[in-house]
């Protein structure tokens, strides 16, 4: 019951940030004279969003507890671990380099700080402390690559559509091809190596504190 009750309680918070996010960024588009489907299409332009849609997604499942093909994917070790990879990384990012950019206040402020602080402080703990342990390989930091590697490749192709760059350190406009790819090589570094130190600590883990889930569809082989 107190692995439920957490899961359910951060699925909860999890979910109604990503809608008052949402939210937000519709009525800003509103006020800005654009059509609403504007905001709606920044919500997915951001990988903090969609590292937080994924964390909502692996919360969700683990409280349904399904045999479902999409639960036993989302509950997997490697695939709750990756997540982990990403959601890390959005706190960060936004806590050494983008804080500084923007000064959020009301209720853009209470969005901000659940979705950089809250959500990756939660989805740790339940990483930490409740998944199953010892079904990482050292392999698997590639792996979660292609999520990052993806978003940027989609990023870039956004912005020379629309001009519309999520982050700084990709604007194209503003730095240049070559100075965007370099720093997507150092941003796909850092994934690996917290990676590769996610695996190390599951390892290390599974050595002093195994921990079960109550199914099987968790810990199923994911090739």
């Amino acid at each position: 019951m107190p692995r439920l009750f957490y899961r359910l309680v951060s699925a909860i918070v999890g979910w109604s940030v990503l809608a008052l996010q949402l939210y937000l960024l519709v009525v800003s588009a509103a006020n800005s004279g654009l059509p609403p489907i504007v905001g709606v299409m920044k919500f997915f332009d951001y990988f903090t969003i969609l590292s937080n849609l994924l964390v909502a997604t692996v919360l969700t499942t683990l409280c349904l507890r399904s045999q479902s093909h999409f639960n036993q994917f989302f509950t997997h070790p490697k695939v709750r671990t990756g997540v982990a990879a990403y959601i890390l990384i959005t706190g960060l990012v936004y806590v050494l380099i983008l804080r500084h950019t923007w000064h959020p206040i009301g209720l853009w402020k209470v969005a901000d700080v659940a979705l950089h602080y809250v959500m990756p402080t939660l989805y740790t703990l339940e990483w930490l402390v409740f998944m199953p342990r010892g079904h990482l390989r050292w392999s698997d930091a590639g792996r979660w690559l292609v999520f990052p590697l993806a978003f940027a490749a989609w990023a870039l192709f956004w912005g020379a559509v629309f001009g519309f760059y999520p982050y700084p350190f990709i604007d194209v406009t503003h730095l240049g091809y070559p100075r965007v790819f370099l720093n997507s090589l150092f941003m796909a570094a850092g994934f690996f190596g917290l990676g590769l130190l996610l695996v190390a600590i599951d390892r290390g883990l599974s050595r002093v504190l195994p921990v079960h889930e109550p199914t099987a569809t968790s810990v199923r082989s994911l090739r």
